[in-house]
Parts: structure tokens; C-alpha cells; sequence
């Protein structure tokens, strides 16, 4: 029987965004997918050997973590979105903050800007991206959770191995809270993509690939 692994997409993207990483895993493993937007209503994840995730979803995956759930691949991921009093490594809360009201208003604008953030400094890439009015209400959801979301506090309990990627580029979250999470995580590898962004797998997709395989293969 293969094992199982369950890939979850970040804020504003939907299945097509994560499905090529499902398709290369797809020959080893049992591969499932989820939308983060699904996991944060649920709140809930279901029992996988293997998760592989980022940004707002690796925040959700280190709250949620499954019970039997082996190994933990966080791709451009935080353990507090915000920065705050003793914690540097986040965006201002004044941002986030910006972005509900704008998003309320305008929501193709803020999204536009957002993706643009996301592949910096390579071209957008509009695959997978959520610029359907219907899912502002999700979008709203996901912003409100960043705003509050803090695992420091389970980062340390979390005993399973852990892979960091982080683009040293990245507009979004910056590296050094990869290499805080890894500076706190009992068992963990950082690897810091130099030339690229937040979008790791869309621009930097075999070389992501090959660290993601060594690691749930070993």
C-alpha cells in the first residue's frame, strides 16, 4: 500500500496551484488535495503520513496537525504571520488590516497586487489564482486568521522531521522566519532558494521537487 500525502494550497489559490506537485508525487504516494480555504472552515486535517504546505496553510498544519501524521514539508511558511513585540520575522498587522478593507471594495485590485507580491521577481503566473467575487467571504476568513494566527508555542512539540523551503526573495514572509521555525523546531533542514520568491513551486518547481522526494523518501 503507498503512503499517503496531503498537499494544501495558501491563501487565494485553489487545487490547480498545487496540482503539478500531486502529479509528481502521484507514481509513490496516495497523493490528496485540499484548498487551505477548505481546511481553515473545516478546521480540521485529515490523518496522511505526509503534509506538504506553506504560508497560511503551513500555520494551519502545525496547529491541526494529524496524530499519526510523519513528516512535515513547509514551503515559504511562518509560525506567526504578523510581525509583533519579540517576533521581527512577519508582515506589519497594519497591512493585513488594509488589505480586508480594500478587499471588501476592490477585490480583483488587491488580488492583483497580491500575486504580483507572490512571484516577485519573476513574472506572474495567474495559475490557481481566486479572482471570483464568490470567494471573498473565504478570502476575508484567511486574512482574519493571519491577523491572529500564533504557533509559536507548538513549534517546539513538534517532534516529526520538518523540511523548510524559503525563497530569499520572498515578498511575502521573509526567509528568516524559515530559519526561525528552523532555529525552534526539534528536527528540522532549511534549504533558501537565492534567486527566487514566494511561489517556490511555480518558478522554481524541480529543484523543489528533488528536496521534497529526497525528504519523505528517506
Amino acid at each position: 500500500m503507498k503512503q499517503s500525502v496531503l498537499i494544501i494550497s495558501g491563501w487565494a489559490h485553489g487545487l490547480n496551484a498545487i496540482q503539478p506537485l500531486g502529479d509528481a508525487l502521484a507514481d509513490r504516494f496516495d497523493v490528496q488535495l485540499r484548498t487551505g480555504a477548505e481546511v481553515l472552515r473545516d478546521r480540521c486535517i485529515p490523518e496522511t503520513d505526509y503534509i506538504v504546505t506553506g504560508s497560511m496553510s503551513g500555520l494551519l498544519a502545525m496547529e491541526l496537525l494529524p496524530e499519526h501524521c510523519r513528516k512535515l514539508v513547509l514551503i515559504s511558511s511562518t509560525a506567526k504571520f504578523c510581525a509583533g513585540e519579540g517576533y521581527a520575522c512577519g508582515t506589519p498587522e497594519k497591512v493585513l488590516r488594509r488589505m480586508i478593507v480594500q478587499l471588501k471594495r476592490k477585490p480583483e485590485a488587491v488580488l492583483e497586487e497580491f500575486f504580483r507580491n507572490v512571484h516577485f521577481p519573476h513574472r506572474q503566473n495567474r495559475q490557481g489564482i481566486a479572482l471570483k467575487h464568490e470567494n471573498t467571504g473565504e478570502l476575508l476568513d484567511g486574512l482574519e486568521y493571519l491577523l491572529a494566527a500564533d504557533v509559536r508555542d507548538k513549534v517546539p512539540a513538534l517532534e516529526i522531521p520538518v523540511l523548510l523551503l524559503h525563497g530569499a526573495q520572498d515578498r511575502i514572509i521573509p526567509p528568516s522566519a524559515s530559519e526561525w521555525l528552523h532555529a525552534h523546531l526539534p528536527d528540522s533542514r532549511l534549504r533558501i532558494f537565492d534567486q527566487h520568491g514566494h511561489a517556490l513551486p511555480a518558478h522554481c518547481f524541480t529543484p523543489v521537487m528533488s528536496e521534497l522526494q529526497a525528504f519523505l523518501e528517506q
